[in-house]
């Protein structure tokens, strides 16, 4: 008989720690928001055009992941992209001919695998400054310090 109330109490407890676990499950976590950031400045390189890339795999398949971005550039001319790290395949790009000062806008990137890896890319001329932040609402994002291969 005591091994069996052992027993009852040992699942109740249990299933009491997967339930809390479950309910805190959707509680929103500013801990899960992963921001990419690029800081480049005039002596970043000596090759006009430069270009700075980042890169970030996802933990699982998505149909649409949204980014808030905020770019700021002192130059003559940037393009940012995102971009599969393995086919290249553009899934987003914008393009400034002049210098921006501070901009925020959402960018929807859509299909994106978790076998894939992906890459930030900005290319830029003449530079003097530009600063570029990334943030994913998502806790399945990661930033990589180097390609899978």
């Amino acid at each position: 008989m005591k091994k069996l109330a052992a027993l009852c109490i040992a699942l109740i407890g249990m299933v009491s720690l997967t339930s809390c676990m479950n309910a805190n499950a959707n509680v929103p976590d500013t801990e899960d928001k992963v921001t990419i950031e690029m800081k480049l400045d005039e002596n970043y390189d000596d090759t006009d055009p430069f270009i700075n890339e980042r890169l970030f795999c996802v933990s699982e398949d998505l149909d649409t992941l949204t980014a808030e971005v905020t770019f700021e550039m002192d130059g003559e001319s940037g393009i940012l992209e995102v971009k599969n790290n393995k086919t290249n395949e553009v899934l987003w790009s914008e393009t400034w001919e002049t210098s921006v000062e501070e901009e925020a806008f959402s960018i929807s990137l859509e299909n994106l695998k978790k076998d894939d890896e992906y890459v930030i890319c900005f290319t830029g001329t003449e530079i003097n400054h530009a600063t570029i932040e990334v943030a994913f609402d998502s806790d399945v994002v990661q930033e990589r310090e180097g390609p899978l291969q």
